[in-house]
């Protein structure tokens, strides 16, 4: 009797990080050119925050991981200015190729983009005085390994900073858990809906974040709490949003004949959120800069 072939745990891991990497390439190949359009003030206010926080010098060369739109790649080169500059690699081709459109329309000449994973950028030893990951690391499948690569990468005494969303209030789940209620089947197991905010659980807490910095050997790891508040104009400024984020991966698998019920349900849970006649939204950002040794 032949015998099936089996795969061994590693290579399911592999089989099942490729499938998450494609998932979110995926999601942010759609959004490439409404991304910055729609939420592109909330990502550069975050950046500016995360540029300031890094301490960047003149002169530094800084990898910004999954740059997307170039938020915090624009930022952090204009922080070094033209005597340093700023790569970025992101998993979307399609964020690459708008970005890169942007670089040259731009005329910046310290700045490049190409395609790239955060676990393995690609770059010797101690190339980056910085490297910089804006609202990414937590959705990043295996965030030890990029951590690791990026702390190989730093020169010694070179600065990772990164941002990432912290305790948010439940009920802001419910309109897009609504919507998702009309998909044909469970998203699949590449989709990185997991933890507290979508992402890795090592992002949970400002402890587990410090425990896995040290754990990929930085130093001097340190998380920073801020608060923003936005105001919604309308709900279908919100429905617009989310379609312009990577969640868009998620929404566009539910069957076009249920959309607009999906929209519907989505909008009528939002509207349990007004206080006062105001949709307000508070978001926890966290900004946590360690050091290479």
């Amino acid at each position: 009797m032949p015998t099936m072939p089996t795969t061994t745990p590693d290579q399911e891991k592999t089989r099942a990080t490729a499938a998450r990497k494609a998932f979110i390439a995926e999601g942010f190949d759609l959004v490439a050119d409404t991304y910055d359009e729609v939420n592109g003030e909330f990502f550069r206010a975050t950046a500016a925050r995360l540029v300031d926080h890094a301490g960047l010098r003149p002169g530094d060369r800084v990898l910004d991981l999954g740059c997307g739109r170039g938020a915090v790649l624009f930022a952090a080169a204009q922080a070094v200015g033209p005597d340093g500059y700023a790569a970025g690699i992101d998993l979307s081709s399609g964020m690459v190729h708008a970005t890169g459109a942007e670089i040259a329309s731009r005329g910046a000449r310290n700045v490049v983009v190409r395609v790239g994973d955060a676990e393995d950028p690609g770059y010797p030893a101690a190339s980056f005085e910085a490297v910089l990951a804006g609202l990414m690391l937590f959705i990043t499948p295996d965030p030890e390994a990029a951590l690791t690569a990026a702390h190989h990468i730093l020169t010694p005494g070179g600065r990772f900073a990164t941002s990432s969303f912290g305790t948010t209030d439940p009920r802001w789940s419910r309109p897009l858990d609504a919507a998702l209620s009309f998909l044909d089947e469970p998203l699949p197991p590449s989709s990185p809906r997991q933890g507290a905010r979508g992402g890795h659980p090592a992002f949970d807490s400002v402890e587990s974040i410090g425990k896995l910095f040290e754990s990929c050997g930085f130093t001097e790891v340190r998380t920073v709490v801020e608060t923003t508040s936005e105001v919604l104009p309308s709900g279908d400024a919100w429905w617009r949003s989310l379609w312009s984020t990577g969640r868009r991966a998620w929404l566009s698998r539910i069957p076009a004949d249920r959309l607009p019920a999906a929209k519907a349900a989505a909008l009528a849970e939002l509207e349990q959120l007004r206080e006062d006649g105001v949709l307000r939204r508070e978001s926890e950002l966290r900004y946590t800069v360690a050091a290479r040794e």
